[in-house]
């Protein structure tokens, strides 16, 4: 699956990312947080399951409350 990221919210602290990205193939938009692992130097995939969306608006709301759900932080 081919995906093309739109979108990238960090938190406050920069422990934690949401990304927007867009199916190539339907066009629809996923939404997935990931946590900064300092250790292994990488990105490590927190949020479970997946989130769709076809327009980038809910996609933003969604991406911030997830980050704001995982990362305890307030998110603008």
């Amino acid at each position: 699956m081919m995906l093309e990221l739109l979108k990238e919210i960090y938190s406050p602290s920069k422990a934690y990312k949401a990304c927007i990205t867009k199916r190539v193939q339907d066009e629809l938009l996923e939404i997935d947080v990931y946590l900064w692992d300092d250790e292994w130097e990488t990105w490590l995939q927190k949020s479970t399951g997946f989130s769709l969306t076809d327009n980038l608006t809910s996609a933003m709301a969604i991406a911030k409350e997830k980050l704001k759900v995982y990362s305890g932080e307030n998110i603008e």
